[in-house]
């Protein structure tokens, strides 16, 4: 039986996380879902987008952990670090005022942060901190750094090339390249790399936004995957973000 562990995070706390929820709790998944008090909009969401209620949030965080996605959506390099600090330490705080309970993961939003702004994750008491580096499978050395293996989404093979000459590690990282790259359908793609992280009792951490899912017309194939991988990965080895770092942290 393979040792690997699967994880699963979902960004921007929009309502339909409520409907992902249901689908991840059906097929027994431990997630993250990382949640911006507000998101007026900017590069990723040139509109803005709704996010969950207080009261959705809580419901959510009854059953899934809830993490920061910062106070605004914001890319944290275009801002100064009195103002990076602000959305690091108020997106905490208010998010927790709206759960009631504390909030110990962050994910910086784009994916785009300097060493500066990880010390602000961790001097704000965030325990754990999420990357967009794709194509990972090994286990996170880097609380602070987490790695993924593949986001939900029909990319076209130039993002993966893309992804993977900017993040570096390219001899670990080229096994799930070539997977990525080798399946043009979301569906194989998924199913490749997941074998191959199970093969090698690694760590398969898919991410993406429920948003995107609806607007695609992907939840058959979410389901379809989450069947797939529950078939794989034993039901104490699916992990939220969190639980994944308690679970690798050095006795």
């Amino acid at each position: 039986m393979t040792k690997a562990l699967f994880t699963t995070s979902w960004d921007d706390g929009h309502p339909l996380d409520l409907r992902l929820a249901e689908l991840l709790s059906k097929h027994g998944f431990g997630a993250t879902f990382y949640v911006p008090v507000r998101n007026p909009g900017g590069h990723c969401t040139p509109g803005g987008l709704t996010v969950m209620s207080p009261a959705e949030l809580r419901a959510l965080g009854q059953a899934f952990e809830i993490g920061s996605h910062t106070l605004e959506h914001a890319f944290l390099p275009e801002l100064d670090d009195a103002a990076a600090r602000r959305q690091v330490a108020e997106g905490k705080a208010e998010l927790e005022a709206q759960l009631g309970s504390a909030v110990g993961g962050f994910c910086y939003p784009g994916g785009v942060f300097t060493d500066a702004h990880v010390q602000m994750v961790r001097e704000a008491g965030f325990r754990h901190a999420r990357t967009i580096v794709n194509l990972r499978g090994a286990r996170p050395a880097d609380a602070y750094r987490l790695p993924t293996t593949l986001q939900f989404y029909p990319h076209q093979r130039s993002v993966y090339l893309k992804n993977y000459l900017k993040f570096g590690d390219w001899p670990g990282r080229a096994p799930l390249f070539l997977d990525a790259i080798g399946h043009a359908a979301l569906p194989a793609r998924l199913e490749a790399m997941l074998d191959h992280v199970c093969a090698t009792d690694g760590v398969f951490h898919l991410w993406g936004h429920s948003w995107e899912v609806d607007a695609m017309g992907g939840w058959p194939i979410l389901e379809r995957f989450l069947e797939y991988a529950a078939d794989r990965i034993p039901s104490a080895q699916r992990l939220s973000n969190g639980a994944l770092v308690s679970a690798l942290a050095p006795a």
